[in-house]
Order: C-alpha cells, then structure tokens, then sequence
C-alpha cells in the first residue's frame, strides 16, 4: 500500500493500519472516537481483505465486542448488524432500518489510471477571491498546505442556460450546478466533496466538476479519495466512471 494511504488511513481511524485484522473482527477504542453522532464508532473493512476493524469511543469496547461475537464481516455491514451495535451503545433510538453513515471509499492514485470526464460541460477553478464569506475560515484551514497566497480550492461547473439559477449553490455563483471541493486533511491526500443543484443532477455537472478536481490533483502528483453513501448510486458512478478504485467501507454510529 501507497505510504501515502496509509497514513491516511491511520489518521482518520486513528490506529495503526496494523491493528486491521487481516481475518476476523477486531474492536479496538480510539481517542478519535466520541459522543458525536456518527463518530461514536466507526466499523471499516479495506478493500481485498477480509478483516474488519471496528474502533470505538473509550469504554465501549467490552459490549460491541460481545454484540459482534460471533459474528460475520458481511453481517456487521447490514441492517442486523447496526442494530446489534446501537443496542450495544443503548442507542435504540436510531435501530434499522436506516443506514444513513454506510458508504465507501474510493481512491485515485495515478494521473494514467484516470479517465477524464468526456461531457459537453466545461469546469472553472475557485480561487482564494472566490471563497463566500461565510465559509472564509473553513476554506482556509482545509487548503493544502504549505500554499502560496492564492490557491485553488474546488472547481465549479457552470450552467449557461438563460432561465438557471442556482439554488442550493447560489452563495458562490448564480450560475454554479456543481461544485467539487478538496479538503487537505492529510499531507498529500484530498477527500473530495460535490454538491450539485437539484435542478442540474444526473445531467453531468458533478461528473465534469469532479474529473476536473481529480485531474488537477493528480497532475501535482498527490492522491485524491472519493467517498458516498452505499445508498448514493449517482455519486458512486462518478469514482467508477473516472477510474477511481474501491479503498474500503464503512459504517459510523
């Protein structure tokens, strides 16, 4: 595995990627874990491996590995499997059927394994001067660092039709359908967000917005990661159509 990815991985769990089972189920308490809904614990299997690595907030290890004894990686990713885990936390209020923080992880890692978007839409970079006020200080912090004065923080596809306007993202341009932003959470690796207009969705503006992001980062010779909902089908066509590959799934309570 790219060292890069590695480090990655083992920030965001915050454990060493040794402590992934390459077999079984491993639970596991983390310091990144907490109280926060959706980070309370959180169940990741890499992809071509059968292990599963389940971290949890301090003191909760004892029950979700009694509520997982005996069972299955493919079990832990399902509707029984969350329930058996929000009862361990006495989390039975959000029992299935909803699995709202399931999802996957894609990952580009080479500009030759990429496969621009091909689309009648074209993508612009967003700069510093572009940055709505509000979103000033999030922008800033998730730019890539060391960066010089100005920088490119997302791209933004544009929507030419006369009558458009945007909605959703009208706070950083009237004409705006899709927006795909990086976040450098990580040295050389960037979790890619897209948010496209309502109006403008299965059209492809997020599949042009997002090429453009990929392609730009690649070219720098850093990794992007692509990440959706298991339930998301339109977003997790864009990592398959750009050549993204699976890096793992997940789960968050």
């Amino acid at each position: 595995m790219d060292h890069r990815v590695r480090k990655y991985l083992e920030s965001e769990t915050g454990v060493s990627l040794s402590c992934f089972p390459s077999t079984g189920i491993a639970v596991l308490e983390s310091a990144k874990r907490t109280d926060e809904p959706g980070n309370r614990l959180l169940a990741r299997q890499i992809a071509g491996s059968n292990g599963l690595l389940v971290t949890v907030k301090p003191g909760a290890a004892e029950a979700v590995e009694q509520a997982l004894r005996n069972f299955t990686s493919y079990e832990v990713f399902s509707p029984l499997g969350r329930w058996k885990l929000c009862h361990a936390l006495d989390l039975v209020e959000e029992s299935p059927p909803g699995l709202d923080l399931y999802g996957f992880r894609y990952i580009a890692t080479s500009i030759d394994n990429f496969c621009p978007a091909n689309t009648v839409h074209k993508a612009t970079p967003l700069w510093k001067k572009d940055i709505p006020p509000e979103q000033f200080e999030l922008r800033m912090s998730e730019r890539r660092q060391p960066t010089a004065e100005d920088f490119i923080w997302a791209y933004a596809c544009i929507n030419d039709d006369p009558n458009f306007q945007a909605v959703g993202l009208a706070p950083f341009g009237e004409k705006h359908a899709s927006i795909a932003i990086a976040m450098w959470k990580e040295g050389p690796v960037a979790d890619l967000a897209v948010e496209t207009d309502k109006s403008c969705q299965r059209m492809g503006y997020g599949l042009t917005a997002v090429s453009a992001i990929t392609k730009w980062i690649l070219e720098q010779g850093e990794i992007a990661v692509y990440g959706a909902h298991a339930g998301n089908v339109p977003s997790l066509r864009i990592a398959r159509r750009l050549g993204f590959t699976p890096l793992l799934q997940e789960m968050g309570l």
